[in-house]
């Protein structure tokens, strides 16, 4: 953008002349701008968070221009920006009136010194690769040992809780064989001292034939008496008839 022409345009006189048309100093003091430069102003009030679509009459440059120039010329201006130094109007000013162009960010001296550095740092970065690599072997070994080991020690506990419940197994049957035992021998002495020692049932049964027999026996010495004694009757009256 070419401001100079831009401000000729509005009715600038040039370079050297002032762009306030009421201040002249001289006789070839220049109109200044005769024509006001006429900037549109967007009034956005669609909202925070609705698309606006691309307005051409959005000219922010010449909003720069007005907002730089305004003042300009002017005592009361001159003398509040030299006393304030307002940097951002004058640098805008500065930016728009001059233009500059960008300088370049590669330097041929420098690319041979950037090839070795680049090159430099791929054998480092190969270096680095190969150790990093290095230690994640190790790193994968020591994990390897230290599972083995984990295995071991779950395999011992295993064995030994193994031979645990073996050994406890053993003890509950030698419990329970000793247990029987016991019981036979009891079962087998109550036996041996009933057969020394009758109870009192069978007493009472062994006792029991024996009365029977002694009242058997003194019926027939009754019947036997009373035979007897019936033949002694019989024979005294026989002689007591054989008398008369």
């Amino acid at each position: 953008m070419d401001a100079q022409a831009y401000l000729i345009k509005h009715g600038w006189s040039g370079p050297g002349n002032p762009l306030n048309p009421n201040q002249r100093p001289g006789l070839h003091g220049g109109l200044g701008l005769t024509r006001p430069i006429l900037v549109a102003r967007k009034a956005n009030n669609h909202g925070v968070g609705k698309k606006t679509t691309k307005d051409a009459t959005n000219q922010w440059w010449l909003r720069g221009f007005e907002d730089a120039l305004k003042g300009v010329g002017q005592e009361s201006h001159e003398a509040n920006s030299a006393r304030e130094g307002n940097a951002l109007t004058s640098e805008l000013y500065r930016h728009f009136v001059r233009g500059s162009g960008l300088a370049g960010t590669l330097d041929p001296k420098k690319e041979k010194v950037g090839v070795e550095e680049v090159t430099v740092s791929a054998e480092e970065a190969a270096r680095l690769k190969r150790e990093e690599e290095k230690e994640e072997k190790a790193a994968r070994k020591e994990g390897r040992a230290k599972r083995r080991a984990q295995k071991a020690v779950k395999k011992e506990q295993k064995a030994v809780r193994k031979e645990a419940r073996r050994v406890k197994r053993v003890a509950k049957v030698e419990r329970r064989e000793k247990k029987v035992a016991e019981r036979a021998a009891r079962k087998a002495k109550k036996t041996q001292v009933e057969e020394d020692y009758p109870t009192p049932m069978s007493i009472d049964q062994e006792v029991e034939p024996k009365v029977d027999l002694d009242e058997a026996a003194s019926r027939l010495r009754e019947k036997k008496e009373k035979k007897e004694k019936s033949a002694e009757g019989d024979s005294k009256k026989k002689s007591k008839k054989v008398k008369a």
